[in-house]
């Protein structure tokens, strides 16, 4: 079990670059396969100064940003600075390409559009490459790329939506889904991945998938579910659960959600005051509640979200992207609770 499960987790770039490279040590100290780097502008430290660091500060870690996107850097800074980063970490490097949330939104514009994904996407791979794109009318190459020995840099899109996993199966090297966390949506999630990649004459095997699931560790699995309310709400009730919930196996009652939770700067799922944001989302019932938080990932006690996981790799689920529910607060409980039972507890298994 503990060799056919990689598991990553997601690190915020909101605390001062010691703090944050020593968080960065004790996730692969703690035996994880990865760490994530939070991009978000307004928000976090810079991604790839991060990760330059983080990759000169460890030895087997994964490395990548989780996510990046078309509009903070354009196509050939990307690639330039993913190619920089594969040179200090060979063979452990990759990037992660999404549409932008916070990114966008604490900018005043909207997330880039599919179209602007795939233009991304197929430009970073080529000049990753070696190839040459064309700018305005000139041709030109990543004079450096391939300088890392050849070890490669994978290029995945994060996807949420059917369209968006249809497009990442079809030009990316594999896929981010944050469509939650049950065998049925993980089927559902599969196919569209499958039928993009058909496209593009592959199969699923071609593909480096990872499951993206939000995750809050606590001593009860009510006062898990109770901290990830905003979480659990916001996908759920406001974001991309409308998509996968019909494939959970659960009932989920319509509800009609208060204007000041909309109002909640940057959203919901992002708020920074987290205990109000908690009473703010009282109008759903814990029952309906604890469902969603099912459907969306490891929500509980170590034990329990040991379980899921065993569980979920029986459905072909062995690759996770652990994202805390207090998104911009250090991952310490999370990666103590993996450290200290989960991980030994799938390795034994």
């Amino acid at each position: 079990m503990a060799q056919s499960i990689r598991i990553s987790m997601r690190v915020p770039g909101t605390s001062p670059m010691p703090e944050l490279l020593d968080m960065i040590r004790q996730i692969e100290a703690a035996g994880f396969d990865g760490a994530g780097i939070l991009d978000s502008q307004m928000i976090c430290r810079d991604t790839f100064v991060t990760l330059g660091l983080a990759a000169s500060a460890t030895s087997t870690l994964r490395l990548f940003p989780a996510v990046t996107n078309p509009f903070g850097r354009i196509p050939p800074v990307l690639a330039g600075a993913a190619q920089t980063v594969a040179e200090i970490a060979p063979g452990r490097t990759r990037v992660i390409i999404g549409t932008g949330y916070t990114s966008a939104s604490t900018i005043g514009r909207r997330p880039a559009t599919l179209r602007q994904m795939r233009q991304c996407i197929t430009e970073v791979k080529a000049l990753l490459s070696g190839e040459s794109v064309e700018y305005n009318g000139m041709t030109n190459r990543l004079d450096f790329a391939g300088s890392d020995g050849g070890a490669g840099v994978p290029v995945l899109m994060a996807a949420s939506g059917p369209r968006s996993l249809q497009l990442a199966g079809e030009v990316a090297d594999g896929a981010l889904a944050l469509v939650g966390y049950t065998p049925g949506i993980v089927e559902k999630a599969l196919e569209h991945l499958e039928a993009g990649a058909r496209k593009s004459g592959r199969t699923l095997e071609d593909l480096d998938i990872m499951f993206a699931v939000r995750t809050c560790i606590a001593g009860s699995v009510e006062e898990a579910r109770r901290l990830a309310r905003p979480v659990s709400v916001h996908w759920g009730l406001m974001w991309g659960g409308p998509n996968w919930l019909p494939f959970s196996g659960y009932d989920i009652p319509e509800y009609e959600i208060p204007q000041g939770v909309y109002d909640i700067y940057p959203d919901l799922g992002h708020a920074p005051n987290w205990e109000e944001a908690i009473d703010m989302t009282s109008f759903v019932s814990d029952e309906v509640n604890g469902q969603l938080c099912d459907a969306l990932g490891l929500i509980g006690t170590a034990e329990y979200c040991t379980e899921r996981i065993q569980e979920m790799a029986k459905c072909g689920v062995n690759q996770l992207y652990l994202m805390p529910c207090l998104t911009f607060a250090p991952p310490q409980v999370e990666v103590e609770a993996f450290a200290d039972h989960i991980l030994p507890a799938l390795a034994s298994s």
